[in-house]
């Protein structure tokens, strides 16, 4: 007859958790900025603007999606993860919303898509956000 054999007791690996490098705080922000800021500028432009009026609501606009998105990478590490799902789902729904009503959509619509897209992306960002949240172990 086999001895009894003690349960295996499986190790809790933790994960690695990396860094980020110290420009990463302000260097996503500004790739989004300028990439919010010139897409835009191409949309107001195809609607008819000219390209200095196009060129200012561009710049103002990637200025003000810079400044939320450094806002959110700072004041967000210490908050819950749906608060933090809910603030990244609107900043997004927004930004969204905005580029529809550039092109010409209707406020109706532009405010459906905004609030489509933010709803998508706050449900995302909260099951990435509990999917990697630390368990006690049993």
């Amino acid at each position: 007859m086999n001895a009894p054999t003690a349960p295996v007791s499986h190790r809790h690996h933790p994960r690695l958790h990396l860094p980020l490098h110290p420009s990463a705080s302000w260097g996503i922000p500004v790739v989004l900025a300028v990439l919010f800021g010139g897409w835009v500028m191409f949309v107001d432009h195809n609607q008819g603007s000219t390209i200095p009026a196009s060129a200012v609501l561009g710049v103002v606009s990637a200025v003000v999606v810079g400044a939320l998105c450094y806002a959110l990478g700072r004041v967000t590490p210490g908050l819950m993860p749906e608060i933090r799902a809910v603030l990244y789902g609107t900043l997004l729904g927004c930004a969204l919303g905005f580029l529809h009503a550039v092109s010409g959509g209707s406020v109706y619509r532009s405010a459906g898509i905004g609030l489509g897209a933010g709803l998508a992306m706050m449900g995302i960002v909260l099951y990435v956000f509990h999917a990697r949240e630390e368990r006690p172990p049993r």
